[in-house]
């Protein structure tokens, strides 16, 4: 176990070496607003994406492990200079953290260390934990066929590809536990950039501590931020975005602007959505300058726009050429603008009925619309991977409004907040997509803390400090409990195994194919069948979602007529909640080697 937390931990230590390396210069070109520690948050964060892009692109051609090591010690020897510069610079900020912000860095520095040793554990489940349908399903194929691709088995690894091929890194240098491990790096630099953006809106350091706090102890923010999720970087590199192009003057700041705005399009495909919404809060923030500035600031801002479209192209015209549609599975209406591959008509449509209903969530008229702050506070269990945002948006946000309502930077980070809520709550309600908003909720809600106790009594301040006190009791206590089994995984090697066995399907069949040296490659017949499990190359003709791998193929029986075509040495077939055993009676040229409950092994012979 020592030996695996030591390698994840050498991979992620290594991987930000590597994104620092690639970012250090993007420092000399943020808005001067921009304190050191955000200088040097900012260029880590935007050196892991154009680091990500760059492997990406290189993909497509060719991506094995010589290829990751080689791009890493490249990125690595970069950041020798830009570190040194940045540990003397660091070395003349003051150290000593002020009384007021000792508690909310302790309850920071926990949840810093609590997602770390759990990160440790091994990532467990089924079809069901997108983990192991795509977010490493795809990064272990791309390693093992020595390229960046869509697997055609599973539609949604062909998201965009920016944490995914993080991820690949981080298994190839740290092994399989490293990307989970990694997460609090990620929940690090959000709450960096969420500091930052308090301190930009007039809060102090201490606090900017505890919007830090705030965000950290919120589980619906935790949710999308850990067990390989990547709402949480998708997140930051939005708030980066708005941190930049609030403040940007200059073709070079704008050009900045627009690469994290490339990098948040090549997160998520909300992405798409969001750097409209920024560029819209962009160009009111323009609107209140010097008029006399105005034309040249909205043709720099074009330039920025441009510069987003570069960045994310590659992700969308890769999955064009491909796969025939640039959105990948294909959205409602995508027959009026591209032909996709290897998904048939039902199938999409079973899989838009699926989103419409996990995205229903408390309604979409408009009375659900004004109970939203009330019903994300109190009501979340309504959300897919919700645990609650704490009492202080709902208790503390109106007065931190009302307090910072004449500053422009503020009133623009509220209008965006305001245009990302609207969108996600007409297009899919789960609460871990709305993580960007409830960091500036957070940030509101400290300062309208700061305002009721500046202005009224006793009373109202012990009030407020009891609402915060609240607020993030309960976020620790839901995210410890949320981290319980992982834990628990991690000291007692006995439990993992129990959890492994309990929370892997099919098991017991693929210890076998992976252990045995005769296995070159894998026919599995059921859809449900996660294959991130397999070390072997595998086939498999029904895909999650239904998708299609094989050409003209109707059934799953098909391709054992042309097994050895196919190149396959081994089929499972299983009993899962989709079907029974496929194979009734095998033919001549299938041989059982293996099995177990609900579970079969043939040979091809």
């Amino acid at each position: 176990m020592l030996w695996l937390v030591l390698r994840a931990l050498f991979g992620v230590v290594t991987l930000a070496l590597a994104g620092f390396g690639c970012g250090a210069w993007i420092a000399n070109y943020l808005p001067v607003t921009c304190n050191r520690i955000e200088r040097l948050g900012i260029s880590l964060l935007g050196g892991l994406g154009i680091f990500s892009l760059a492997l990406f692109l290189i993909g497509q051609i060719s991506f094995s492990r010589t290829i990751i090591v080689a791009a890493v010690s490249a990125a690595v020897l970069l950041s020798v200079r830009p570190l040194r510069r940045a540990w003397r610079n660091l070395s003349l900020i003051p150290q000593s953290i002020s009384r007021e912000a000792f508690i909310p860095c302790l309850i920071v520095l926990i949840v810093l260390v609590l997602t770390a040793v759990a990160g440790t554990a091994e990532i467990t489940g089924g079809w069901d934990h997108d983990a192991i349908a795509y977010h490493l399903l795809g990064p272990s194929v791309w390693l093992r066929e020595g390229a960046i691709r869509p697997v055609l088995d599973n539609s949604h690894t062909a998201f965009p590809q920016i944490p995914e091929t993080l991820f690949a890194v981080l298994l190839a240098l740290g092994g399989d536990r490293a990307p989970d491990f990694s997460s609090w790096l990620t929940l690090g630099l959000l709450q960096l950039i969420s500091a930052g953006l308090a301190m930009r809106m007039g809060l102090n350091g201490s606090q900017g501590w505890w919007v830090a706090a705030i965000v950290a102890s919120m589980p619906s923010v935790y949710a999308g931020s850990h067990n390989c999720f990547v709402d949480g970087l998708f997140a930051v590199f939005v708030l980066a975005a708005a941190r930049i192009g609030f403040d940007a003057e200059g073709k070079k700041e704008w050009a900045i602007f627009g690469v994290f705005c490339g990098l948040v399009m090549g997160t998520k495909y909300t992405g798409l959505l969001a750097v409209p919404a920024l560029a819209v809060c962009c160009a009111f923030v323009l609107l209140n300058r010097d008029h006399l500035k105005r034309a040249g600031e909205i043709r720099n801002l074009c330039v920025g726009l441009a510069v987003t479209a570069m960045v994310a192209s590659p992700f969308y015209l890769r999955n064009w050429i491909l796969l025939g549609c640039p959105i990948y599975p294909p959205p409602p209406g995508y027959a009026s603008f591209c032909s996709p591959k290897y998904f048939p008509r039902q199938a999409i449509e079973q899989f838009h009925n699926y989103i419409y209903q996990r995205g229903a969530g408390l309604g979409r008229d408009w009375l659900a619309f004004l109970k939203l702050p009330y019903n994300v506070t109190y009501h979340t269990a309504n959300f897919h991977g919700a645990g609650g945002i704490g009492l202080c948006p709902l208790a503390l946000a109106p007065f931190g409004v009302v307090a910072l309502r004449r500053d422009t930077f503020a009133r623009a980070l509220a209008l965006f907040a305001v245009f990302l809520a609207c969108i996600w709550f007409f297009t899919q309600q789960e609460s871990r997509f709305l993580i960007h908003v409830y960091v500036v909720a957070a940030i509101f809600s400290v300062a309208g803390w700061g305002y009721v106790s500046a202005r009224y009594g006793k009373l109202q301040r012990l009030t407020a400090a009891a609402v915060v006190g609240i607020s993030v009791l309960y976020g620790l206590l839901m995210i410890i409990r949320s981290q319980t089994e992982n834990l628990h995984a991690v000291v007692s090697p006995s439990f993992a195994q129990f959890r492994r066995a309990r929370e892997i399907p099919y098991l017991a069949s693929f210890d076998y194919l992976n252990s045995d040296p005769s296995v070159k490659k894998i026919l599995i017949l059921d859809r449900s069948v996660p294959p991130y499990y397999s070390r072997k190359p595998y086939v498999k003709p029904f895909g999650q979602w239904g998708e299609l791998t094989l050409p003209q193929i109707s059934n799953s029986l098909e391709p054992l007529r042309n097994v050895r075509e196919l190149h396959v040495t081994h089929v499972l077939d299983v009993v899962s909640p989709v079907s029974g055993f496929q194979i009734d009676h095998p033919d001549s040229n299938l041989e059982l080697v293996f099995q177990s409950e609900g579970q079969r092994i043939y040979r091809v012979d």
